[in-house]
């Protein structure tokens, strides 16, 4: 069996965290990811959950195209791509980049 959210570091204590998911990345709401940065970096359970999850995708790299598609509904074309889209939420969220991340 493959790679699941379920292993997404929070997901099964924290339903913010799976509404997150499905809809900051969903197809007509993944442009506007902005409007999600400031729960996003805020001092709660919540903000530091969706932090470590993001470190998880991001280091391990467990998703393939296909299961985030099902997750999301938002397709990338290959791995590399959304990993790289990833890498710029973080930035966007949690690093030194001002400008929102916009999907491919």
């Amino acid at each position: 069996m493959g790679w699941t959210a379920w292993e997404i570091p929070g997901w099964h204590d924290d339903q913010k965290l799976r509404d997150f998911y499905k809809n900051a990345f969903h197809p007509e709401l993944i442009n506007d990811i902005d409007m999600f940065k400031a729960s996003a970096t805020r001092d709660t359970d919540h903000a530091r959950r969706l932090r470590a999850s993001l470190e998880y995708l991001l280091e391990q790299r467990p998703a393939s195209v296909k299961a985030w598609s099902s997750l999301t509904r938002y397709s990338f074309e290959s791995e590399d791509e959304l990993y790289r889209y990833l890498g710029e939420v973080y930035e966007f969220f949690y690093g030194d980049r001002s400008d929102m991340p916009i999907a491919p």
